[in-house]
């Protein structure tokens, strides 16, 4: 492979990683996959993760086009969280990640 070849591969595994690479992205991103879910259901289950990163976590993934955030007119508001068609296309990045733990857990 020419290092040109090479180098642009490197610099689109460094972008993809920037998008979806943070501690909790991947975790709150597998929960909007399953389905789509209110603030503090996320909260509830993506467990550990505070409520400042979290409102960070989907203000960041909203703006990237992979979550949609629509909120509902009711009183008081409620907010709903969905992943977009671009989100779904990790989806089977999500599977081989799921597979290669359980094949690996005990290492994991």
């Amino acid at each position: 492979m020419p290092a040109t070849t090479r180098e642009y591969c490197g610099e689109t595994m460094r972008a993809t990683i920037d998008v979806v690479g943070g501690k909790w992205t991947m975790l709150v991103l597998w929960e909007l996959l399953k389905r789509e879910h209110r603030y503090a259901d996320l909260q509830r289950q993506v467990a550990g993760i505070s409520q400042k990163v979290l409102s960070n976590e989907l203000k960041d993934l909203v703006e990237r086009g992979l979550v949609d955030r629509e909120v509902e007119p009711s009183v008081p508001p409620q907010v709903t969280y969905r992943i977009t068609d671009e989100g779904r296309s990790l989806e089977p990045v999500f599977e081989v990640l799921h597979n290669w733990g359980r094949e690996h857990r005990s290492q994991v």
